[in-house]
């Protein structure tokens, strides 16, 4: 074979049968054991450093894979294979490296005795689909309507120490759980699982005081604030006008120009600009003598600009306003207080206006915030993440990305399934003891099944190895106590390394991120495996055909 290709471009670089799968298996396992260190909450952290200098400190693998630069073509497909399973589910990154690598590992001792591959590949795909069953009986429903707070909780704090400190972990949690709960809409008449919709999740940082402050808001927090300085700085019981109406003066929309004779048209143009602009204020400010009373008060929030001196008129009266919002911020602000946006002050209602229970202003150096927050029922909230430097921002803003997608998660599909590796072993347990004995299995298939079992082990194994653990023992354990009790979904302590109970201790998992990691990892394993030659040709792939020689056209 590599003599034709030979042939067809005498210049090509060809890796050949065995040597092609040596160099995949070689990648696939550089790139494990790159990440292992890092799964599990007992993992290590790694530094990444830019070329300018910046630091980042992380453990999660989505981040590591797409901010290392990799060279290695089949390092660099199981890493988009990741971080494909990061965007899709939220996590499980990591572990589709490790199964990838070892799946392919455990092939190439067969390969190596002669197996063809194309036997392992259809082994592998048996026992995957084996092990969505086993996946499928293991998992736990839940209510996805009204789901126990606890259970969410657990699911979040799984997901999250992983990836922070458990005391910072531990804050974020409730801080996720109430974010989710908030922005979820109500159930379906139809009985379908409640959507989720997390860009209504404002995630906003502060580079101030320590990353335990971290908090969630139910409301809004917006990273711009009133502009005049006798503005009040924090209001209670708020009517909230949010407005997209120019309140300063605006250029013509075609080139125009304005012609006086005298001091006295210039004075007469410069008042009726200047009325125009003020009458729109006014039109506010009597809106806002009619709505408010008994201590109430009135914020208005603008995406457009408003001029000093309607800022001043706006002071005068007590009405917090602040310009330029973002358009976002505008969507948002509508969903959490509620009311409506407003494009014209000629026919205000009280219809239009959202509440809140408390608004105010903080100022960080040059940076201004306002926080609107105690709202009633909130489509949108927010979710203020501080810390004292940038990288520490960053570390908590990605593992709070993870969080939000796993509790959501859970809610889309009504499952969760025990963490801890119990799956792994159950899965592993059935394909080996069970499913080798089935006819489906019958013939050379088998090795195959038997090396997807070994291979789902090193999940747990990985754990172990992590916290410090007797590896093998601490597997043996975990198998010798679901035997004892008859099948039970056990897993492992990391503390302690014996096998528990890991859904009484809280350790659970997602169900769709179990299932789409056996997925893509036995997909890319099985494309690997079957890869007998890697050819690197010389023609640029995807730029289409290369020009053919000038002297073809010629005479």
């Amino acid at each position: 074979m590599a003599a034709s290709a030979k042939l067809v471009n005498p210049n090509a670089e060809i890796v050949a049968k065995a040597q092609s799968l040596l160099v995949n298996v070689s990648a696939a396992r550089g790139l494990q054991s790159v990440l292992k260190s890092n799964l599990g909450p007992r993992g290590t952290l790694k530094m990444l450093v830019g070329g300018a200098g910046q630091i980042k400190l992380t453990k999660d693998g989505a981040v590591l894979l797409k901010e290392m630069q990799i060279m290695h073509p089949t390092a660099t497909l199981i890493a988009r294979t990741a971080t494909a399973q990061d965007e899709i589910t939220g996590d499980g990154t990591t572990s589709v490296v490790l199964l990838t690598g070892e799946m392919l590992k455990c092939a190439e001792r067969y390969v190596g005795e002669g197996m063809h591959p194309r036997v392992i590949a259809e082994g592998y795909d048996l026992a995957r689909d084996r092990a969505l069953e086993v996946l499928d009986d293991m998992s736990i429903a839940i209510d996805a309507n009204n789901p126990e707070r606890e259970l969410l909780q657990s699911v979040a704090r799984t997901a999250l120490r992983t990836k922070l400190q458990p005391k910072i972990a531990d804050l974020m949690t409730e801080a996720v759980v109430d974010a989710v709960l908030t922005v979820r809409e109500p159930p379906s008449e139809d009985g379908g699982a409640p959507q989720v919709d997390l860009h209504m999740v404002e995630v906003m940082t502060m580079e101030h005081k320590l990353g335990a402050d971290s908090r969630f808001v139910r409301g809004l927090v917006l990273d711009h604030a009133s502009r005049h300085p006798d503005m009040p700085k924090r209001l209670t019981n708020c009517h909230v006008l949010t407005c997209n109406v120019s309140l300063e003066y605006e250029k013509s929309e075609v080139a125009s120009g304005f012609y006086y004779s005298d001091a006295a048209q210039r004075e007469k143009l410069i008042e009726s600009e200047r009325k125009f602009t003020d009458d729109k204020v006014r039109q506010v400010i009597e809106f806002k003598r009619k709505v408010c009373s008994d201590g109430k008060s009135f914020v208005l929030i603008n995406q457009k600009g408003i001029d000093p001196l309607s800022l001043d008129m706006l002071a005068k009266e007590g009405i917090f306003a602040a310009r330029r919002a973002k358009r976002r911020n505008m969507e948002r602000i509508a969903l959490a207080c509620g009311g409506t946006a407003v494009n014209c002050f000629d026919d205000l209602e009280e219809d239009c206006l959202g509440h809140a229970g408390l608004v105010y202003e903080v100022n960080l150096g040059e940076e201004n915030y306002t926080f609107i927050d105690e709202v009633k029922n909130p489509k949108s909230c927010t979710l203020l993440l501080k810390g004292p430097n940038k990288h520490t921002i960053e570390q908590i803003k990605d593992a709070v990305r993870d969080g939000l997608r796993a509790v959501a998660g859970v809610l889309e599909d009504g499952k969760v399934v025990p963490g801890g590796g119990a799956f792994e072993v159950a899965a592993h347990t059935e394909l080996v003891d069970n499913f080798t004995k089935t006819a489906a299995a019958s013939g050379k298939k088998k090795f195959g099944i038997i090396s997807f079992a070994d291979a789902l082990l090193v999940v747990p194994k990985v754990l172990a190895e992590n916290a410090g653990l007797d590896v093998q023992e601490a597997i043996v354990n975990v198998q010798d106590a679901r035997t004892r009790l008859n099948g039970a979904a056990v897993g492992l302590d990391l503390d302690t390394g014996e096998a528990t109970d890991t859904a009484a201790l809280g350790v659970w998992d997602n169900y769709r991120v179990k299932k789409q990691y056996l997925h893509l990892s036995t997909v890319l394993a099985t494309q690997l495996l079957l890869v007998d030659e890697v050819m690197k040709a010389g023609r640029q792939m995807g730029k289409g055909p290369a020009a053919a020689p000038e002297d073809e056209y010629m005479g």
